[in-house]
C-alpha cells in the first residue's frame, strides 16, 4: 500500500466516513513529510512506522483527555482506524530471538548497541525499548 492508494481511498470516503478520510488524510501528510525530510523514496514500511507513531500519540491523548474526564469517542474512532495499518508487536520471546540472531551475525568487534538497534529497527513489530533492553542485557 503507498500513499496513492491512501488518497483514493481518502477522495472516495470523504463524504461516506469523514473520520476515516481524516485520519487518513493525516498519515498521507505524516508519511510524505518523513520522505521528503529523509530525501527518499516511500516503501510500506514508511505507512507503519507513520501509523504506530500516530497510534502512539492518539493513545497518549486519550489517557489524558481521560483524566481531565473529556470526551474521547472522536479520539477512540481514529485510533481505531490508525490500528489497521500498524503492524503486530513481536512478542519478548521473538524479539529475543531476532536480537540474538543479529547479534550472531556480527563479527565479536561489531557486537554493540550502536551496529545492532539499527538492524532491529528494520524489523516490522518490534518495541525498540524492550529491544534495547534485551540487546543490553545480551552484551
Amino acid at each position: 500500500m503507498t500513499t496513492k492508494d491512501l488518497f483514493k481511498e481518502r477522495m472516495n470516503i470523504r463524504k461516506t466516513n469523514p473520520i476515516r478520510a481524516a485520519v487518513l488524510g493525516m498519515l498521507i501528510d505524516t508519511v510524505q513529510k518523513s520522505i521528503r525530510e529523509l530525501n527518499r523514496e516511500e516503501t510500506e514500511d514508511d505507512i507503519a512506522r507513520a501509523a504506530k507513531k500516530m497510534y502512539d500519540q492518539t493513545e497518549a491523548t486519550i489517557a489524558e483527555y481521560k483524566k481531565g474526564g473529556a470526551d474521547t469517542a472522536q479520539l477512540e474512532a481514529e485510533r481505531e482506524v490508525l490500528k489497521e495499518f500498524v503492524p503486530e508487536s513481536l512478542s519478548p520471546e521473538q524479539m529475543e530471538t531476532a536480537v540474538r540472531t543479529i547479534i550472531g551475525e556480527l563479527p565479536e568487534d561489531q557486537r554493540n548497541l550502536k551496529t545492532i538497534m539499527p538492524r532491529l529497527k528494520s524489523i516490522p513489530g518490534m518495541d525498540m525499548k524492550a529491544a534495547k533492553n534485551i540487546v543490553e542485557s545480551l552484551l
